[in-house]
């Protein structure tokens, strides 16, 4: 029976063993992505008085390298640029950037990893906000898995990141102001795993929001959450898996530190489960429901749901066809007195597509979707359509290829 230490290890030993580039203990990962070329009705989603369509896309390579410190000791470092572009809309042009470093220690039965990490993006921002928003986040992530027995494991991981938003403003609103603040998050993770193609986790967590700015120091909040869960695992079965992804269930409380709020609870949680018919047929499914922090000052947080499913027929080794449709909705569960009837969001998204195997790297995805928002109790619909395509070369794992889940 695998173990959850030990195949993290391998996991990040893999890596490091089959990476394209060699150069003496130096191994690399490469990729270019030519994503979303093609024609967007209305960049701002209704934000504005008119549509404002346009032709973009999103071009830039990222890399990989991972160097042995020690014979189990291993550091990696990731870096991905991008440059969005606009035909009409030039103010939307933006380059991105984010980079990270990780060092992995790694044992049978101890796996540890030390983590920090830079985003600066320009990227659609939230719900609320449908409009490009430049976001500059520094995290910091540490994470220890002891595997104490052939079934079970338990692992600890803090997290703390900064946000700040440099000035931006909406309708008046400061967003540096009102929403620069530090996240921490401490971990506690307890996995059981009885069989080689599944195993169950149970995830307790506290949260921090602290504001960086007096007049939004009335937004510090704290967070209680136990969540539930299960994850498929076929990488580790010798025979593979129908199954694949896994989900999770808890609960979570929000505690404003300022008396004048209520406190806040519901159900929360994320999943994404692909399940493979046959040969020809896979379907999926997925969620996510949680709190994040509002661009209100008098609402604090705001509750997303967000489900959906979709499916995939492989028509050859190198042709698939795929649908998917994306529903979901926000909602403020904070009150203060006086307070005046806050919006409701709702979101649909159809999208289709047709995949292509150029190659033993290339990859090319043609596509189309077709989204609706609609704003309650004032019945506003805004409506949104794109058709374009993506073009890929090679790939890197990434900054989180390995499977520690979160609540946030």
């Amino acid at each position: 029976m695998a173990q959850n230490a030990n195949w993290m290890a391998s996991s990040v030993l893999t890596l490091l063993r089959s990476a394209p580039w060699k150069m003496g203990m130096l191994r690399g990962y490469r990729a270019f992505t030519l994503g979303n070329v093609g024609y967007d009705s209305d960049i701002y989603y209704g934000f504005e008085d008119k549509e404002y369509p346009d032709f973009t896309f999103t071009a830039g390579p990222s890399f990989q390298w991972f160097v042995p410190l020690k014979k189990l000791v291993i550091f990696d470092t990731y870096q991905q640029l991008q440059g969005a572009f606009y035909a009409q809309n030039k103010k939307e042009r933006a380059f991105n950037y984010r980079t990270h470093a990780q060092v992995h220690f790694l044992s049978k039965k101890f796996y540890g990893k030390t983590a920090l990490s830079y985003d600066n993006s320009r990227r659609r921002f939230s719900p609320e906000l449908i409009l490009n928003i430049r976001e500059e986040q520094i995290a910091w992530n540490g994470l220890m898995l002891w595997q104490f027995s052939r079934t079970g494991a338990v692992a600890w991981q803090l997290r703390t990141a900064r946000y700040n938003y440099r000035n931006a403003e909406y309708e008046g609103i400061s967003l540096d102001r009102e929403l620069n603040r530090r996240e921490i998050y401490a971990d506690t993770f307890l996995y059981f795993q009885p069989n080689p193609k599944f195993r169950f986790v149970l995830n307790g967590q506290v949260g921090f929001y602290n504001f960086k700015y007096p007049e939004s120091r009335t937004r510090d909040s704290r967070s209680y959450a136990v969540l539930g869960g299960l994850e498929f695992t076929p990488e580790l079965s010798p025979t593979g898996a129908t199954f694949q992804g896994g989900f999770s269930l808890g609960y979570i409380y929000l505690e404003p530190k300022n008396p004048g709020y209520q406190p806040a609870s519901d159900i929360v949680g994320n999943g994404s489960v692909s399940i493979t018919l046959s040969r020809w047929l896979s379907v999926r499914g997925y969620y996510a429901r949680n709190f994040s922090v509002s661009i209100y000052s008098a609402l604090l947080h705001y509750l997303s749901t967000t489900y959906g499913g979709g499916l995939t027929f492989r028509l050859s080794d190198k042709v698939s066809l795929g649908n998917n449709i994306i529903l979901g909705q926000t909602d403020y569960p904070f009150e203060t007195e006086g307070q005046a009837t806050v919006p409701t969001y709702k979101f649909t998204t159809l999208s289709a597509n047709i995949g292509l195997k150029l190659g033993k790297e290339w990859s090319f995805n043609f596509f189309g979707s077709m989204s609706q928002r609609k704003i309650l109790p004032v019945e506003r619909k805004l409506n949104r359509y794109f058709i374009g395509f993506s073009l890929s070369f090679g790939q890197v794992p990434g900054e989180n290829f390995l499977p520690i889940p979160s609540l946030i």
